[in-house]
């Protein structure tokens, strides 16, 4: 009888030491979001300005150097093409895009971090027509086109509440491929990161 109860004591405080250092111990998952100011590079420079967004991102840590990480990002950015008027219509355009990108990370210290990604670019122009006779507003849309992007990029990590959250400032450059111009743009991003 004493040596069950001993068992189950023993037994106890083995569960109890493994729940504990199970919540205790830092998960290598994280998830969070951005906001992004992203600047047009090279030629693109001729028909985008300066646009914002926002990004979701997971990533996950194999070790403390070396973590995977999945993004999807959100851009608008004004298009540097002339009003057009054609009858009544005033057109105004904007440049919109979404990236779907797989990356590493490299730490170099627990709180400087260099990656590098790769995925894809979805491109749409986007005109704001206004009709003057009328005084109304309309939209028309391009379909979004695929383009190849790969990016590299250096970031800091601030470590908010131990094990719970952090804040995050990255510096990324991505070359965007495109079939008469191509679309690299520079994007400084601030972010909240949670571990699961």
């Amino acid at each position: 009888m004493k040596v069950y109860k001993v068992k189950k004591i023993i037994q106890s405080i083995v569960a109890l030491l493994v729940c504990t250092n199970f919540l205790t111990a830092q998960s290598p998952f994280r998830v969070g979001a951005g906001f992004n100011v992203v600047f047009p590079t090279g030629d693109y420079t001729q028909i985008a300005e300066t646009g914002t967004g926002g990004s979701l991102l997971i990533d996950y840590s194999f070790s403390p150097k070396i973590a995977m990480s999945l993004s999807s990002s959100f851009t608008t950015q004004v298009s540097k093409m002339p009003q057009t008027g054609v009858d009544s219509k005033t057109i105004d355009f904007d440049i919109k895009s979404i990236d779907l990108l797989l990356g590493g990370r490299y730490y170099f210290i627990p709180s400087f971090f260099g990656l590098v990604e790769s995925g894809v670019r979805y491109i749409q122009l986007h005109a704001n027509i206004y009709d003057a006779t009328t005084n109304s507003n309309d939209e028309a849309s391009s379909d979004y086109e695929p383009h190849f992007t790969l990016g590299t990029g250096v970031g800091y990590k601030y470590n908010l509440a131990e094990g719970k959250s952090d804040f995050e400032l990255s510096a990324l450059y991505h070359y965007v491929s495109g079939d008469v111009i191509d679309f690299p743009t520079f994007t400084l991003r601030a972010s909240i990161m949670i571990y699961l």
